[in-house]
This record gives C-alpha cells, structure tokens and sequence, in this order.
C-alpha cells in the first residue's frame, strides 16, 4: 500500500500549476486585505515589540523560539535593504508567506493521495477561509507557522513505510520535528503520531519477505494465515525509531541549552528559580524552559464546562462572533437557511456528518487506509485533547487540531466518491455542491463580517469589494 499515488506528465504539470497559483492567489489577495486587527489577547503587539527590540536576550521564549528569530532576520534584511515601512507588517507578511506556502504544498499532497482534483482544491478552500487559519495568516501571531508544519509533518512521516533509505529519512524526521518544536512546544505531543507509524505501520502492512509466499496460496486461506500469524500488535522498527528519537532530543537539548545556559546565562542554581517563577525544587534553567505552563493561566482548560469552552474556541475557528443584519449570527436547527444561521448550521451538519461517518464506517475506512486512518485519529485525539486542556476557548489552539479533522474529512469524502463512483455523477454533483456552498459562506462571512472592516485601509489596492 502506498499512500502516494503516481503523477503522469499531465497531471504533475497540473498540480504544479495549481500549487503555484494557490500560494500567488493566497499571498496576493491577502497581501491586498492585510489586516489592521490585533488578536484577543494582544499577543501580536507583544511580538512587534520583542523584535523591534532587537529580542534581547531575556525575552528569548521558550515556548517559540523559533518564532521570534524568524521574525527578527526578516526584519534586518528589510531594514538593511532599505525598508523604511513597519515592523508589523514584516511579521505579518512572514506568517503570510509561508501560510501560502502551505496550502500550495497541503493542495499538491492532497491531489496526490486522491488524483482528485475537485476535492483536493475545495478541501484547501475550506482550510483557507476558515476564520482562525485566515486571520492567522495575516496578522503577527504564532498559531499558523508551527500548524502548517506539523501538517507537513504529518504529510511526511506517513509516506514513511515506503521510504527506501530509512535511517536517513528517520533522522530527517527528527530534525524536522525539532524544528516544529522550535516554532511552538505544544508539538511535542507529535511524537505519539510519529511513534505509531514508525513502529507500528508495517504490522498493518503485507510484508514484502511473504508477499511471494502469500500470493500463491488461495485468498481466503491467505487472509486467514496472515490473522493466524499476526500478534495483536507488533513492534517494527525499533533502529529507526531510535534515530528519530535521538535526533529530535539531542537537536531540542542543544539548541535549549545553547540559548538558555550559554546566550541568555541562566544557571542550574535553585534559589535563583525561585526568585525567577516562583517555582521551587527547580533549576533556573529548567523554570525558564517550562514558562509558559507555571503561568498559572493556561492548563486550567478540563476545570469548569470544558464542552462549552472547546464549542466556542471551534465555532470562532470557523468564524468569528458578529452580526448580520442586526441579530447575531448562530446555529439554529430550525430556521436552516436563515442568514444567521445558515453558515453555523451548514458547519455543524458537515463536522458532525464527518465524525458519525468515521464511526459507522470504521472498518471499511480502516481497509483502504489502514496506518493512515489510525495515525490521523492519534493526531486528531491527542490535538484535541491538548487544546481542551491548555485554553479550549481560544481559537489560536484549534488551528493545528482541526488540520488534522481537515485531513480526516478529505479521507472521507475521497472514500465516499469512490464508494458511489458507479452512480456518477449525482453523488460528485450533491458533494461539490455543498462544498461550494460551503466555501462561499466561510468566504462571505468572514470576508464581509471580519476581513474587510480589519484591514488597514493602505493594502486595499484592488478594492474588490466596496465596504464601509
């Protein structure tokens, strides 16, 4: 099983057209509409101002430290070039660009898993006029850097059991996970999906030693063969597993003891850990390194109503809270196609029809995908699971869990039309249609209703859309 498919000519020459036009369109438009809001929590101010500082080297964070460099050498190769513009717009941009990036790249993977080309584009449509990953895209923030990467991640370590040269590909995944880490902690939880594939994948593969063997016995007694071998889980790959891990741990020590010990001059001396975070029984070192999570703010997200918190942080990743026509925009199951309610209740039907068909159809979803399917439900979970417990009501923590629903629901709707491929083209009609539908509501939404009123009226060039 492979997970990529094979291009021919056209349709490599295809994808590549298509993936540069998504990242020109995605950085061009935006770039027109780039937005004058500052996030919830003022965090976008806060980074401008490290980096207009020149980041000294107290303010070097741990839980992003990656973030803020990249934006720094951003900023002095600008400067140094003649750039005499603000400095927030040089992180904007940064987050921008490689948003753009992204989505080009996510588009190319799609299509190359699928040879769907509707879908793959509708599905990247979907991911980009959400709210959450669109103002994410715009404004100085860290949620959409480290999200497109752990995508990428996922996207990489899957193809995994294909790879030829697996100690090279291994220790290529544990620089690139370290490098994830770097732009936001919170990725470490990654290492549960990479864990899975390396060691487990091949148990729910055709081993190549017995596909000879295997192929000359009669099907049923074959599948039955492979049962009666098989434990209920076995361990592969434990060599590579190792490369990985060591990799990603010496690359992580260094690079944290480097900035911590040797450029900013923390110690390991317990007393000044006290005075530091006021967190005894530590290092000074070890305190700055966990800063984020001694605040005493975040990590509270399973204390009080933790559903009610996590629906308001997935339905703002959707949109963002406003009115229309002066009521409220909200899910409303009994007025479906009302303009206040149409884009929640279309979200809702189309999230939950997703879940209760992954579900149901478990079992056949598992046969075509196998490793695959498994290893996007670890990373749907364990997200999930992360952002309910480090501040469920905040958008900014749904942007890299809901990738991976992004990525469960593309599985589906690409298992689907193949399911109905002898009733075409009804079921590709009534799909797409309610994609489009969907897209254009996500794109109205919060272009109207968010986008536009935000952007700072010195990008609009093409004025594509008179606003208030």
């Amino acid at each position: 099983m492979s997970c990529y498919k094979k291009f021919n000519k056209f349709q490599l020459s295809l994808a590549i057209i298509t993936s540069i036009a998504i990242f020109l369109f995605y950085l061009l438009f935006n770039f027109n509409y780039l937005s004058n809001w500052i996030d919830e929590k003022g965090d976008a101010i806060t980074y401008d101002y490290y980096v207009r500082l020149g980041i000294p080297k107290f303010l070097y964070n741990p839980h992003h430290v990656a973030f803020d460099w990249l934006g720094q050498k951003m900023y002095k190769m600008l400067k140094n070039n003649g750039y005499t513009g603000s400095t927030m717009m040089i992180l904007q941009l940064r987050n921008l660009l490689i948003s753009s990036i992204g989505l080009s790249i996510f588009f190319f993977l799609f299509y190359k898993i699928s040879k769907k080309y509707i879908l793959s584009i509708f599905i990247i449509l979907l991911i980009a006029f959400s709210c959450a990953f669109w103002i994410y895209s715009q404004i100085n923030d860290t949620a959409i850097i480290h999200s497109i990467l752990v995508g990428l991640l996922f996207f990489a370590v899957i193809y995994f059991p294909q790879v030829k040269n697996k100690y090279l590909y291994s220790c290529l995944l544990g620089i690139f996970h370290a490098i994830t880490i770097f732009f936001h902690q919170s990725d470490f939880v990654f290492i549960f999906v990479i864990s899975f594939i390396i060691l487990f994948a091949n148990h729910f593969l055709l081993n190549k030693e017995n596909a000879l063997t295997y192929s000359k016995i009669d099907f049923i007694k074959r599948n039955n063969l492979i049962m009666q071998k098989k434990p209920f889980l076995k361990v592969y790959n434990i060599r590579y597993f190792f490369i990985y891990f060591i990799t990603l741990i010496v690359i992580i020590t260094i690079t944290y003891y480097y900035i911590g010990i040797v450029l900013i001059g923390l110690t390991f001396n317990q007393g000044n850990a006290v005075a530091f975070n006021q967190f005894s029984d530590s290092t000074y070192f070890f305190n700055w390194l966990v800063l984020y999570t001694k605040i005493d703010y975040w990590g509270k997200g399973y204390e009080g109503n933790t559903l009610m918190k996590a629906l308001h942080g997935i339905s703002t990743y959707f949109y963002h809270p406003q009115l229309f026509q002066g009521q409220q925009i909200g899910f409303d199951i009994k007025n479906i196609f009302s303009p206040n309610s149409i884009l929640p209740n279309f979200l809702y039907f189309f999230v939950s029809s997703i879940l209760i068909f992954t579900i149901l159809f478990i079992v056949p979803l598992y046969k075509k995908y196998k490793y695959i399917l498994i290893s996007n439900l670890i990373f749907l979970i364990v997200y999930v699971a992360f952002a309910c417990w480090w501040e469920p009501d905040y958008r900014e923590f749904w942007v890299a869990p809901m990738l991976s629903f992004w990525i469960l629901a593309f599985l589906i709707l690409n298992f689907i039309i193949e399911k109905l491929k002898m009733l075409q083209p009804l079921p590709n009609i009534f799909l797409y249609s309610y994609l489009f539908l969907l897209i254009f509501l996500l794109f109205y939404f919060n272009f109207t209703g968010f986008l536009y009123p935000n952007a700072s009226i010195q990008f609009r060039k093409f004025e594509i859309m008179k606003g208030k």
